[in-house]
């Protein structure tokens, strides 16, 4: 169940792709844990995790081996947790470790079968890791 684009990047693309408008590169891709679910439209981004040494980290990105999925190239480690974070679910691409450009947004799946939501509830103490290919967004 591969995470989809914004608004904001699609809008991007079409001025790209059309000519219209050229669409500059991010300088990096950040992967953000979500504890509601974000949606595509600007401002409704899912709600990040405050505290507990809770940050967004620097992800790659490459074409998987379904033509049209990008997926994560390593294992994502976040910082040890030093307080909860609630329950995440999902996951967005930032064009920014702080602030920037929500670009992409997905739900966490079970990486065995890659469709089944999970959540997880994040309690002191607690290293997340997504493995590689698990954070995936499809192009439509």
């Amino acid at each position: 169940m591969p995470g989809s684009a914004t608004t904001y990047t699609e809008q991007q693309v079409l001025g790209h792709t059309l000519a219209f408008a050229p669409m500059t590169a991010p300088t990096g891709i950040f992967v953000a844990l979500c504890l509601a679910s974000p949606a595509p439209t600007a401002g409704s981004g899912g709600v990040e995790p405050v505290g507990g040494a809770y940050a967004r980290v620097p992800g790659t990105f490459a074409i998987s081996t379904t033509p049209n999925i990008a997926a994560n190239t390593a294992t994502l480690s976040y910082p040890t947790a030093t307080a909860g974070w609630g329950g995440i679910g999902w996951f967005e691409l930032w064009s920014a470790a702080t602030g920037g450009n929500r670009l992409y947004w997905g739900p966490l799946v079970d990486p065995i079968d890659g469709v089944t939501p999970i959540t997880r509830t994040v309690l002191t103490g607690d290293i997340v890791r997504l493995s590689a290919g698990t954070v995936q967004v499809r192009a439509t």
